[in-house]
């Protein structure tokens, strides 16, 4: 018989919707981040409405459009050293603060914190911008961060390029239309930064323990060696943090540039235990720094911002020179540190200018040579946190 018979049609019918199925549903994915618009691109969406918890991290800064149309009168944009400050963290630090928010994503660079920095200096209602000196800023070519590349991607979308598709983004879409919010249940249950999901305290390893005492040892003698850096060579300042600083001028925001409190031990494992994201010359990085502070010191005062601060937090001994404060040569660990670290910010204490850095400096070339001495004399890894 040549006749199909009804199974054979059946059959036929099952395997052209398995073919279809995909493109069903990406299309479907496809319309429900149309409709929810969830990073406010084409705006025709909903209203953009989000859990109160913390995001993924790779998710929060694509929310960076939304959530700065929104008002906020505090907002801190930083590196990975500031991603596990809450807003609650914040609100206690600066009490008058009603509605603060933490932009930090993992290694900013110029090139799309200037796209960053263009958004929040449109937020409504601002104050006070804490703007954190991460060294990802020293970056001198024309390199975007992960974050940086999936913006620009985003922001070229329209209805035929959807650089904000992927499938998390889909059934989150699905979940704002469905139930309200821009979520997803497993994104609720998030405790900290997803990249120190885990991470122990250094003190706790003690081969890190042993490099960062060859590395005292070995550069013992040129850790504060001179640098070549100036400040033609960090783009950043110039092009980047002066035209932001002005226009916060002209709408009286207030302006704190934050170097983090790195542990005075970084100065020398870094020379040669470099991170995955290093953007510094070769050889030692104590100069270096400084000459990124000087840098950001004299653009502070070419711009004349009277509500302007340059703080550095890595002289203050209980928590540069407490490495049971750190899971690794840069990033804190724990609630605790950062509510003082956040605290230290408010009160401006730690405050460097062009008339007492050369002071500032000599203090902290004497911490970090006392750090380092204890820790190259200790015996056991207790004994160096005695000290």
């Amino acid at each position: 018989m040549n006749g199909e018979s009804n199974a054979d049609r059946f059959g036929s019918r099952c395997y052209l919707l398995l073919v279809l199925m995909p493109f069903l549903l990406g299309l479907a994915g496809y319309w429900a981040i149309v409709v929810a618009d969830p990073y406010a691109l084409r705006g025709t969406g909903l209203s953009v409405r989000l859990g109160e918890h913390r995001y993924p991290d790779r998710e929060w800064p694509r929310l960076i459009g939304p959530l700065t149309s929104e008002a906020h009168d505090l907002v801190l944009l930083g590196g990975s050293t500031t991603m596990g400050i809450s807003p609650q963290i914040m609100q206690e630090a600066f009490p008058g603060a009603r509605n603060p928010l933490n932009l930090s994503y993992i290694a900013p660079r110029p090139l799309d914190l200037a796209q960053v920095l263009a958004s929040v200096g449109r937020i409504k209602g601002l104050q006070r911008v804490v703007l954190m000196m991460d060294f990802t800023l020293l970056e001198r070519g024309q390199v975007r961060s992960a974050t940086g590349e999936e913006l620009a991607n985003m922001s070229t979308t329209s209805w035929s390029h959807g650089g904000d598709f992927a499938w998390k983004t889909a059934l989150a879409s699905m979940h704002r239309i469905v139930k309200g919010s821009y979520d997803l249940p497993a994104w609720s249950r998030l405790e900290g930064p997803e990249f120190m999901s885990g991470q122990k305290p250094v003190t706790q390893s003690a081969n890190v323990m042993r490099r960062f005492r060859v590395a005292v040892n070995r550069h013992a003698e040129d850790v504060f060696a001179g640098t070549t850096l100036d400040c033609s060579q960090i783009p950043f300042v110039a092009g980047v943090l002066e035209p932001f600083l002005a226009h916060m001028a002209q709408r009286q925001v207030a302006v704190d540039m934050v170097f983090p409190p790195v542990p005075y031990i970084l100065n020398y494992d870094w020379i040669d235990n470099r991170p995955r994201f290093y953007h510094m010359l070769p050889g030692p990085v104590f100069e270096q720094f400084m000459t990124f502070k000087k840098c950001v010191i004299a653009a502070r005062e070419r711009v004349a911002g009277e509500l302007d601060r340059v703080i550095a937090l890595d002289s203050n001994d209980a928590v540069s020179g407490d490495l049971g404060h750190y899971e690794d040569s840069a990033h804190l660990i724990g609630s605790d540190v950062y509510r003082t670290v956040v605290r230290m910010i408010a009160t401006g204490d730690e405050t460097i200018t062009s008339a007492n850095v050369d002071q500032y400096e000599a203090a902290l070339r004497t911490k970090v040579s006392r750090g380092a001495h204890q820790m190259a004399t200790a015996t056991t890894t207790q004994e160096i946190l005695r000290r």
